[in-house]
This record gives structure tokens, sequence and C-alpha cells, in this order.
């Protein structure tokens, strides 16, 4: 199943139940860290789990990221499409108001006591730290090393999710 979903263009009925199974799985307010923001706006497959879920979102829910990933994101797509690109894309996601910035002290200071205290990016502090404040699921695009090895040392106080897995989770 997991095939078919990948398969560009096609569509069947297990690829519809999978896209509800994840849309199911991503319900409630997020916040996206730069991964899952990057992998959306370059419109890669992991990326149209994020189009889905906000292509869905209630009013109810609400997503946010941090002002240290919105600088992550901005200089990933700088590299890898030009500093035209890269201005568009913020200027267009930022405009639309449908990610809502953290740019407290409260999540700076969260951000760097989570440095502090995990071997992890300062980017994933700051998602995770913006996840904390507002109550909200961190969603990344994949599990990388550094964040599976300090959840397994010690859960993070607020649920993480990774995009990757849920692309896959039925199949």
């Amino acid at each position: 199943a997991s095939a078919r979903r990948r398969r560009p263009g096609g569509s069947s009925g297990s690829l519809e139940l999978g896209r509800r199974e994840v849309l199911s799985a991503l319900r409630g307010s997020v916040t996206l860290d730069a991964s899952a923001i990057i992998e959306y706006l370059t419109g890669t497959e992991l990326g149209r789990i994020v189009k889905g879920y906000l292509e869905a979102l209630r009013p109810e829910e609400k997503v946010y990221c941090s002002l240290y990933n919105i600088s992550e994101i901005f200089y990933v797509l700088c590299r890898l499409k030009g500093l035209e690109y890269a201005a568009e894309r913020i200027n267009e996601m930022l405009t639309s108001r449908v990610v809502e910035v953290d740019n407290t002290e409260e999540m700076a200071l969260e951000a760097g006591r989570l440095k502090c205290e995990r071997a992890i990016s300062i980017g994933d502090c700051s998602c995770i730290a913006t996840a904390k404040i507002t109550r909200s699921r961190a969603v990344f695009a994949q599990r990388e090393k550094e964040l599976a090895n300090e959840m397994g040392r010690e859960p993070f106080a607020v649920e993480v999710l990774f995009l990757a897995e849920l692309d896959t989770a039925d199949g």
C-alpha cells in the first residue's frame, strides 16, 4: 500500500484511505519544524501530507512555526533554488497567515534551555519549545538520529510526529 501511495498521479481506494488515516493522525494544532515546511514548499511527497493537512484545517486548529525555523527555511530554500525563490515562498507563507510565527522571548529561552539539556539542533529545540508553549504537537519531516536518541533517552514534554512515519503507517 505504501508503494502505491507514493506513485505520482494514480488514485486508488487504498491511496485515499491512506491519506485519510494520515490526516486523522495530524488532527489538532501542530508546530511544524523547518524540515516539514521545506518539504511542503518544495512539493515533495512528504510535503503533500502537510498540504493535505493545511487544506483540511479546521477553524479550531492552529499551525505554528518558530521564528528561528523561518530563518532555517529561508536559507535552505535559498541554497536550493536561489534568493528570489526563497524570499517569494517565505513571503507567501507569512502573508497567508495560515502559519502563526512564535517569536517570543519565552520561546527563545525555552529553546535555549532545551539546547542546554539535549543533544539536538537549536532548530529542533525551537520547534519543540514552540509546541510546548502553544500546547500543540511538534511535526518533523523525518526521524533524525540525534532527535531519536534524545527521545529514547527521555521523552520530550510534547508529542512528536514524523511525516515519513505517518506516510507509511498503514503499509
